[in-house]
């Protein structure tokens, strides 16, 4: 008797593992038919929505959105970072990285914001009400973008929810095709943020130096001059990348 009664113990262990078994595997398979169907909506989101009738509507907001993203990213280095200016800049509207022996440089994330800022706002203005497609009733909501920034590009995802009528259909969408810019706006935040880390080490001093030694090791320039109300102002110039037709430059100002 004891024997059988510890038998079926171990038996009833067995169906109880196997069954946990089952149950671990089963929500394995679900969970990654789950991550494939959301992988292949993703990429396809943009393509199945888009019928013949509304393709040259979807074709001009893509347009827009590739000028918007250059203009954005070229934009961001004329101004040290910022799409409004910022509060702290000279009248020439370049931001102060460094003022009064404090630092006030913006890290990567604020720039993304920035530029998702500058892509939501001028996108808007860019498609022009689209009084180009007097044939067509369009109402747009409100446009989200997301940028972020990599060493050697930016991108950019999109969502522009429109609803199109034509002839009595109406067509609607949101999803346009990610856009990357070519710009090394990340390795370029990196070598500035080397110098302004330098910078507040020694705030009584510049380390010109210091800042065309981290400029050098990426292949980039440096240039500066004195602007006035003893601030300098720095760009660093990449010749490589040319953005709106000129060699990419990134502005920003320091006050001693």
């Amino acid at each position: 008797m004891p024997h059988n009664k510890i038998y079926n113990f171990q038996h009833f262990n067995m169906k109880k593992s196997q069954v946990s078994v089952f149950i671990i595997f089963s929500i394995m398979i679900v969970g990654i038919l789950m991550v494939l169907l959301f992988i292949k909506s993703r990429d396809n989101t943009y393509e199945e929505k888009i019928m013949p009738e509304v393709a040259p509507v979807h074709g001009f907001v893509q347009d827009c959105i590739k000028k918007i993203a250059e203009e954005s990213v070229y934009n961001i280095g004329q101004t040290g970072g910022y799409f409004i200016k910022a509060n702290l800049s000279t009248d020439n509207n370049v931001a102060y990285y460094f003022y009064n022996q404090e630092d006030f440089m913006p890290e990567k994330e604020s720039l993304e914001k920035e530029l998702s800022q500058y892509m939501s706002t001028m996108l808007f203005f860019c498609v022009r009400g689209f009084t180009d497609f007097p044939d067509f009733s369009i109402k747009q909501k409100e446009i989200k973008s997301k940028a972020v920034i990599y060493d050697e590009k930016v991108t950019f995802e999109i969502i522009y929810p429109l609803v199109i009528t034509k002839d009595e259909k109406s067509f609607s969408f949101k999803n346009f095709k990610d856009i990357e810019v070519e710009t090394r706006l990340g390795t370029v935040h990196n070598v500035i943020r080397r110098f302004i880390d330098e910078q507040m080490k020694n705030k009584e001093d510049i380390c010109l130096t210091c800042l065309s030694d981290y400029a050098d090791e990426k292949d980039l320039y440096v240039s500066m001059y004195e602007y006035k109300d003893r601030t300098i102002m720095f760009s660093i110039i990449d010749k490589k990348i040319k953005l709106m037709g000129e060699d990419y430059a990134y502005y920003f100002a320091n006050k001693y």
